[in-house]
């Protein structure tokens, strides 16, 4: 299956619209350590293969599965003293995965069914009383008064795999989390599912909503717990604790972000048709490690870019929204100005390892073309249970330093010269930088193998307050046109570094 429309399918059925039967109660208590005991228990045995759905529901197209529309009225905790409602979705078209869901108390487990009447079919052309219905759902968005207290938003939707989105205030849905990558950057990626889902029944008035979620993959299982907490922006404390069958190890992805870019200022595409001026739900990955901050602006390249920061002291990464005007969109439906950035920050301390960058080339914002994540320093073939705990933030501004900012990549030919090409990099100006200290600044700039034309040049940019850098270059004829330039940039102050170090992939 084609993980990448799963979830970009995921995003347009978030914008659509129980009183469930109760099953049997079971006198037990969830936790982060009976979750962990049923997925050890798991990786014993051989991996277990996702029941078939019936042809009928796998054969749905998109319109036809849109048109089978939850009703609201059957929510779960719709009459309860509760701030959250928890919704259900059907199977079918791409999402075939049925996943058992549970309420949980501090004293009890009961099973949630699947129930056909909590559905409207409308036209979707399924008769629910004619084919054989499904065992159990495919997922669940759950609604909370994120942006009015009278209002009930989508706040975080479980759907497709591990995936799962949320946003904060004022937040439209953009890129998606995944509870684990595997293989990535493989011949063959892998898609761990959560196939088990449990719902933490909230104090009455409460904002923090736990769920725990049981992995299973084909290399890996694993016990996940979520606590989710919306105050104008969002956040979301993951725990997990995972166990790897042989080789398992070897390309795993901890916090995963998957997002999609096509093109924005930077792009120099003498292709591109789209009247739109900028189309991305990210516009770069932001990372706070080895006692720096770096920024690497997104790119739509074709074939497959992949770019690695080792980290010995990783603070925080994630896939950033950094431009927020609507003038660069012009998109009125779309609103990318409005979807939310992700940051992730360790809980607790993290093992040496790196920030992984992937990206591959699309032609259409119906693909997720960009995927970051850490990944650990662990022996490939561990069999040890491996935990990990952090902290995701879905919030629209970015996590806050002192540091000059980069604001804008452009890079295109050199004005009257077709044998060399320019790059400027646009960078805030913080009150720590004063005016009359700008001539003073200096730049550390790696070219990555291209050929410097001259030094490069800071300017004060007065019209919009920032730092400009611009340097022209050429790229040797004999090195292979599809070889990259891994260039890089940051503003120095004797010496002493007062910007994001700014990572750039070139290809002529």
């Amino acid at each position: 299956m084609d993980m990448t429309k799963v979830h970009r399918s995921l995003l347009l059925l978030c914008a659509l619209g129980l009183s469930s039967v109760q099953a049997q109660q079971e006198r037990t208590q969830i936790t982060l350590d009976s979750v962990a005991h049923e997925a050890q228990a798991l990786i014993e045995q051989p991996p277990r293969q996702p029941e078939a759905l019936a042809e009928n529901l796998q054969s749905l197209s998109y319109d036809q599965y849109r048109d089978i529309r939850f009703r609201p009225s059957e929510a779960l905790w719709w009459n309860a003293d509760s701030k959250f409602r928890v919704e259900f979705f059907h199977p079918g078209h791409l999402f075939q995965d049925q996943v058992e869901i549970f309420e949980a108390s501090d004293t009890h487990v009961q099973e949630i069914p699947f129930l056909k009447n909590a559905f409207d079919y409308g036209n979707s052309g399924y008769d629910p009383g004619f084919f054989k219905k499904p065992k159990a759902y495919s997922g669940i968005r759950v609604k909370y008064p994120v942006n009015n207290q009278d209002v009930y938003d989508e706040l975080i939707v479980f759907l497709g795999g591990s995936y799962f989105r949320a946003i904060g205030a004022g937040h439209n849905f953009g890129l998606s989390l995944r509870g684990l990558a595997m293989n990535t950057i493989g011949e063959q990626e892998d898609f761990p599912r959560f196939t088990k889902l449990w719902l933490k029944k909230p104090e009455a008035n409460s904002n923090q909503l736990t769920l725990f979620a049981l992995l299973e993959g084909e290399k890996v299982t694993g016990a996940y717990r979520f606590d989710v907490r919306s105050q104008g922006v969002t956040q979301i404390d993951v725990h997990t604790r995972l166990f790897f069958r042989a080789g398992g190890a070897a390309e795993v992805g901890i916090a995963p972000l998957t997002s999609m870019f096509v093109h924005g200022e930077n792009s120099n595409n003498p292709n591109l048709t789209d009247w739109r001026p900028e189309v991305h739900d990210s516009d770069g990955m932001l990372v706070h490690a080895n006692n720096e901050w770096h920024w690497f602006p997104l790119e739509n390249l074709p074939g497959r870019t992949i770019q690695r920061l080792p980290t010995a002291k990783l603070r925080g990464f994630g896939l950033l929204q950094r431009d927020r005007d609507f003038k660069n969109y012009k998109d009125l439906e779309a609103n990318y100005q409005r979807r939310p950035s992700a940051w992730i920050e360790p809980i607790g301390k993290w093992s040496t390892g790196e920030i992984v960058l992937y990206t591959f080339g699309t032609d259409t914002e119906a693909t997720d073309n960009v995927t970051a994540y850490w990944k650990p320093d662990i022996d490939a073939n561990t069999q040890n249970r491996t935990e990990f705990s952090y902290r995701i933030t879905l919030q629209t501004k970015d996590p806050a330093h002192e540091l000059a900012k980069v604001l804008e990549t452009r890079v295109g030919q050199r004005t009257l010269d077709s044998n060399a090409s320019t790059v400027i990099i646009e960078f805030s100006r913080p009150e720590s930088i004063g005016l009359d200290e700008i001539d003073r600044l200096s730049v550390g700039f790696e070219y990555g193998g291209a050929q410097a034309i001259e030094a490069p040049i800071i300017q004060y940019n007065e019209p919009e307050d920032r730092i400009r850098v611009f340097a022209n270059f050429k790229t040797p004829q004999e090195r292979p046109q599809e070889s990259p330039y891994r260039m890089s940039a940051q503003l120095l102050r004797e010496g002493h570094q007062v910007s994001e170090r700014w990572n750039y992939i070139w290809k002529h």
